[in-house]
């Protein structure tokens, strides 16, 4: 459900976590513009959508669970930044806390351009490294 109150920056935000967090990726398409990149400081390296899903993906299928905790989105001149607890559940029983950070630009109410920063000793654990970054 809309606020009707939300700007279009922040409701982008809204949709894009709550849309990765239930898993149906293929949404991502429609939040993120043609073109869109993702910037990771563990890599210092852009990754399009296609390769972003995939790795979602891939992180998704190997959890047992996948949430976002401790929630702080606040609008920014060109967009939003959102603080976050990524909980990664791994069937082991291990669990994966990723303290990150995505900063993103939002333009006519789809996200241009996000530069995630993320807890590498997190990460680095997750299924995806097997193959490419989120």
């Amino acid at each position: 459900m809309t606020n009707v109150d939300e700007t279009p920056e922040m409701a982008a935000g809204r949709l894009l976590f709550d849309t990765v967090e239930n898993g149906d990726l293929e949404q991502l398409h429609d939040i993120f513009a043609p073109g869109a990149v993702v910037w990771h400081n563990t890599d210092n390296a852009l990754t399009d959508i296609p390769t972003t899903i995939r790795n979602l993906e891939t992180i998704r299928a190997s959890a047992t669970e996948f949430r976002y905790e401790d929630i702080r989105r606040k609008a920014t001149v060109d967009g939003f930044v959102q603080q976050h607890t990524l909980v990664v559940k791994m069937p082991g029983g291990r669990t994966i806390h990723d303290m990150g950070c995505c900063i993103c630009t939002v333009v006519d109410g789809r996200i241009t351009h996000m530069d995630a920063y993320h807890d590498s000793a997190a990460t680095g654990a997750m299924a995806h490294k097997a193959t490419d970054e989120v």
